[in-house]
């Protein structure tokens, strides 16, 4: 097993908050930056000149996973919320562009493609209960959508043989100790065509994102003759859901690792620590 460093850089953590503070702007409304973000960008983000996040309202349920479908006992009590909205934030003016606005849906989980010229991203429709895979150009052309049916499909990235991996509720499950659906990873073709499973675990698995050796790093709630509550740590597979080993954190109980992603030149990883059972 490869040694492993988690480490959060600062910039990033500071970047992150602007980006929330930033969210409420109108469209194309220009921010006065901080000098402390000047700072920032002079760093490791010196090359970039745009991030792209999403806006959304919060759910009301704490824990980290209910955030898609319904509740067992009242199919009309949904896991979701509205106010979607997908922008592009330029870092050095401050200006705030909407891509994709939907007062009604949600939008959630914008991926860059490795070009910068498309955005892969999770919208549940106004009107909608489902989630569906969808992909625009960055200058807000040529939107498309990838996947369909009566499931959520949810955080998607892009594989380098051009599929598409991403987390859904086509496993038909329930989370053995709370009311909300459970959601699993897959893959498709970049069409969309040749879905299936990766995974066959009962309980969630979340943000998967591709290492620079060609695994793949993600989160899996660990509840095979474990406590429900402890163990949600870091993982890894195959592209093609071979070999899936511990990455971190598994003999720790305690703290939901998530959104993890390597840090470029280096062996580190920067995720998000959630304390206890992912209680924000």
């Amino acid at each position: 097993m490869m040694a492993v460093r988690i480490g959060i850089h600062r910039e990033v953590l500071l970047c992150t908050a602007w980006v929330f503070l930033s969210m409420g702007l109108s469209q194309a409304q220009p921010v006065l930056l901080p000098d402390w973000v000047k700072q920032c960008l002079d760093g490791p983000m010196k090359d970039t000149a745009e991030i792209v996040f999403a806006c959304r309202q919060l759910n009301e349920d704490p824990h980290w996973y209910a955030n898609l479908g319904y509740y067992a006992k009242d199919e009309n009590r949904k896991a979701y919320r509205a106010k979607g909205r997908l922008c592009r934030l330029n870092l050095r003016t401050g200006e705030v562009v909407t891509i994709v606005d939907d007062p009604a849906g949600t939008i959630r989980d914008p991926q860059v493609h490795y070009d910068g010229k498309a955005i892969l991203f999770s919208w549940r429709k106004g009107g909608s209960d489902d989630f569906h895979l969808h992909e625009i150009q960055s200058d807000g052309s040529g939107l498309r959508q990838i996947t369909d049916g009566p499931y959520s499909d949810i955080e998607p990235t892009y594989l380098p043989d051009g599929g598409i991996l991403f987390i859904s509720n086509r496993c038909n499950r329930w989370v053995n100790c709370w009311l909300t659906q459970v959601a699993i990873q897959y893959r498709c073709d970049g069409d969309g065509k040749n879905l299936r499973p990766l995974s066959s675990n009962s309980e969630h698995e979340n943000t998967p994102w591709p290492l620079p050796d060609g695994r793949i790093l993600y989160q899996r709630w660990e509840y095979v003759d474990r406590s429900q509550v402890h163990y949600h740590h870091l993982w890894t597979m195959n592209p093609d859901g071979t070999g899936q080993m511990t990455f971190y954190g598994n003999f720790h109980p305690g703290i939901v690792m998530i959104d993890a992603k390597p840090v470029p030149d280096s062996e580190k990883v920067v995720a998000i620590f959630s304390p206890g059972h992912g209680i924000r």
